[in-house]
């Protein structure tokens, strides 16, 4: 995006002849980022932006030149999957928080580049962060931003996801349920599950929860059920994660997922039904024990209200069934008339959308100079 796109460049206030500020929302996630550079006119829920594996690839030791493309030093993203075979792969994340600073500051270095490649603009971004982030998370996140924005904002994931759910065109309307008014948002990632109660301002600590049980745990757990019911089947996580992907679901046990996978070079179909349904019950379970543990710190007088605006996000919420399970769960557990939906069944980055409403909106002393 250019400096010449009005909804993305402030032409309002130019702090040099040549730039001018661009902002932009992150969504900086475990697998994968979501850059957000500009909101649809028409909608401000829809949005164009860029998808992009959290991930930097470095070269093997002795890679001849010419194998990767300009004998890069260094690769990302797509183009680091591409090249797998050359590269030792990295993911900067580990459970929503960096892990590696380095390699972060070089991923959202490249983000950078491919948003302003020719530096015409000063970058004000904000980042989604998990729930659960404490200060040295901020401070790693901060250094590793240097260099790649001049000026950063951190606001936690479930808040921008609530902001960037909401319809600013139905707030009159008496009968829509404002998710930034009142409610508890769950967002089940990749590498952590963040709780969330919303009620209007940005959350404070003790509205905050968040558990590193999350997809990746899922992954983890059905990787190793199908190794203990199929000793001579040996995939990678990739595989079986989109094995989850494609069959969860929640709730009574099922059959009916049948997988090609190779054994000996040979292709073979097996059933993983039960696997994937005890995988992702297992998810569903720290969920629902975690989602009490929030309840009980909300205020008496919006508890009620609060339980009947529960709202999951994240690429969690699409498991089968999971909105159902949990509020049938909530209900037995004796809590009055629950309500629990998806934020959208189709996947839409909510987190970025937030996050660009956030910087368009924040104030100058607001942002901070990495």
């Amino acid at each position: 995006m250019t400096e010449e796109s009005p909804e993305n460049v402030d032409d309002a206030e130019e702090t040099s002849p040549k730039k001018r500020k661009m902002y932009i929302g992150l969504d900086l996630g475990t697998l994968n980022t979501f850059i957000l550079t500009k909101l649809s006119k028409a909608n401000a829920n829809e949005s164009e932006g860029i998808l992009v594996p959290t991930l930097v690839g470095y070269p093997e030791e002795g890679i001849l030149a010419g194998i990767l493309p300009g004998n890069a030093k260094m690769l990302h993203g797509e183009e680091a999957l591409a090249n797998e075979l050359h590269l030792r792969l990295v993911y900067p994340l580990n459970d929503g928080v960096i892990q590696d600073v380095d390699a972060t500051r070089s991923f959202l270095s490249y983000i950078r580049e491919k948003i302003d490649p020719e530096r015409k603009n000063l970058v004000h971004c904000v980042i989604g962060l998990p729930a659960g982030a404490d200060a040295d998370a901020k401070s790693n996140l901060e250094k590793a931003s240097k260099g790649a924005f001049e000026g950063i904002l951190f606001i936690p994931e479930p808040f921008l996801a609530a902001l960037g759910m909401r319809d600013e065109s139905k707030l009159e309307d008496p009968d829509y349920k404002d998710p930034v008014g009142n409610s508890l948002f769950v967002d089940i990632g990749a590498g952590t599950t963040d709780f969330c109660i919303v009620q209007g301002y940005f959350p404070k600590a003790e509205d905050l929860l968040s558990i590193p049980y999350a997809g990746n745990e899922v992954d983890v757990s059905l990787d190793k059920s199908m190794r203990e019911a199929y000793p001579e089947v040996d995939v990678p996580l990739s595989m079986v994660r989109k094995f989850k992907e494609t069959y969860s679901y929640v709730g009574e046990i099922e059959s009916g997922a049948r997988v090609k996978v190779p054994v000996e070079g040979k292709p073979r179909k097996i059933e993983i039904g039960k696997q994937v349904g005890e995988a992702c019950n297992q998810l569903l379970d720290e969920v629902f024990s975690s989602i009490k543990e929030i309840i009980a710190v909300a205020s008496p007088q919006s508890v009620f209200a609060m339980l009947q605006n529960i709202i999951l996000t994240g690429g969690g919420s699409r498991i089968r069934n999971f909105d159902q399970e949990l509020q049938r769960m909530l209900a037995d557990d004796g809590y009055e008339d629950p309500e629990v939906r998806v934020s959208s069944r189709e996947i839409k980055p909510f987190v970025a959308i937030g996050a660009l409403k956030v910087a368009k909106a924040a104030r100058e002393d607001q942002w901070v100079k990495p």
